[in-house]
């Protein structure tokens, strides 16, 4: 019995520090990635990366607050579902969210500008993908 008491201590105990104020607390930033009209695409062997970054910054690098990766995804507009930590969100803060399509690992597609995000303005996170240069 002493056993079991430990153990749902220890699970109590983990608990408890997962209810602090300092803990994650995952927020979703939901969007779609389309193609621009003249961007022939083989789905095959594709993966699309969606990032969000902190760009609040103007004198330095964008921080990356979330990543996500579809591969091969079935369709565009591809739906994409962002987690990121609410916490690292400031009310003052500027946010943006960029698209990258791969196939097999060339970079093929990218969106020309960061998309803002998270201001409170803006509607859904809505990303065109262009043809880059070769």
């Amino acid at each position: 019995m002493d056993r079991r008491h430990a153990l749902l201590g220890l699970v109590a105990l983990a608990l408890s520090a997962c209810a602090t104020h300092g803990s994650y607390a995952p927020a979703y930033l939901n969007g779609t990635v389309s193609l621009a009209a003249d961007s022939p695409l083989s789905r095959t062997g594709s993966m699309v990366r969606v990032s969000l970054y902190d760009v609040s910054q103007a004198d330095a690098p964008p921080r990356l607050l979330a990543e996500q990766y579809l591969e091969q995804p079935p369709a565009f507009p591809a739906g994409f579902s962002l987690c990121y930590d609410r916490h690292a969100i400031q009310p003052d803060g500027r946010y943006a969210v960029e698209a990258r399509v791969f196939v097999d690992g060339e970079l093929r597609l990218a969106s020309r500008e960061p998309r803002r995000v998270l201001d409170g303005i803006t509607g859904p996170a809505d990303i065109r993908v262009e043809p880059v240069a070769r």
